[in-house]
């Protein structure tokens, strides 16, 4: 395997409408006929992240919902965790839910109880958008992920803390931003995803330069062999990973620089 480029999409390669940077785009192409390995991580949906590769001229790795799903070059789903079933009751139907908005995400589509436009500005790219559901009338598709969108912090913290407590055993927690808390299968994470790519590629962390700014990216930015953080990171990240480069920010369209500079000639 050649070197790996791992990088998250909102507040990291996407500028601050949630787009592509014709500059990005044009560095990426050349960086790519180098012979480079290129892999999106994300914890938006497939079908969202598979918006941004077409862009990308396809043929690149995806990793969608934090680490849950990983597809191919080929589009093909490869690696998938689901949240044990029986954790679902309490997830989406417990009363201390009930005052946030509540959001699942399965191999194919995007659910919610009830509308909340504020979130599909981050899709107007590629369409993507949820379905509204009654979750009593559920079948039985895996679930992938369920994340809670609330304007406050500190209720989707004890909330969290609800979550542990009781099914701390079977999911894991994340926050790809500070008023979205998602839950995922024990042990599912971005770091773990790319582990999983690099044994199917039979590449090492020392290929893997990866690039993010939220606390959802923490694994995958240890698990690289160089990651690094872009200036507008979340102060909890920078925190916990003090020893990483940081760089400038996704409105300056800092990885296509940071890969410009690094790749030299053929950028």
């Amino acid at each position: 395997m050649n070197q790996l480029i791992v990088s998250d999409l909102d507040g990291t390669l996407l500028d601050p409408e949630h787009r592509l940077g014709h500059y990005t785009l044009a560095v990426l192409e050349a960086v790519r006929r180098q012979g480079v390995e290129i892999l999106l991580a994300s914890g938006r949906h497939y079908r969202d992240v598979h918006s941004y590769a077409q862009q990308l001229g396809g043929c690149v790795w995806l990793i969608s919902s934090n680490g849950a799903a990983v597809h191919d070059r080929r589009s093909r789903l490869s690696y998938c965790r689901a949240i044990d079933p029986g954790c679902l009751e309490f997830l989406l139907h417990d009363p201390i839910f009930e005052r946030v908005h509540t959001n699942i995400y399965r191999v194919h589509d995007w659910l919610v109880d009830r509308p909340e436009p504020s979130l599909l500005r981050y899709h107007q790219d590629s369409g993507f958008a949820y379905e509204v559901v009654d979750f009593a009338d559920l079948d039985q598709q895996p679930v992938l992920k369920v994340f809670y969108y609330h304007r406050d912090p500190d209720r989707l913290q004890a909330l969290e803390c609800a979550i542990m407590e009781r099914l701390g055993d079977l999911v894991t927690t994340t926050y790809s931003l500070p008023v979205v808390l998602e839950v995922m299968a024990r042990g599912v994470s971005k770091g773990d995803a790319l582990d999983w790519v690099l044994g199917q590629l039979g590449g090492s962390p020392g290929q893997v330069i990866a690039f993010g700014d939220g606390r959802n990216d923490l694994q995958m930015l240890r698990a690289a062999g160089k990651g690094v953080l872009m200036g507008n990171a979340d102060g909890r990240l920078k925190e916990a990973l003090p020893h990483l480069e940081v760089i400038g920010s996704n409105a300056e369209e800092a990885v296509a620089k940071y890969l410009a500079e690094r790749f030299g000639g053929g950028v």
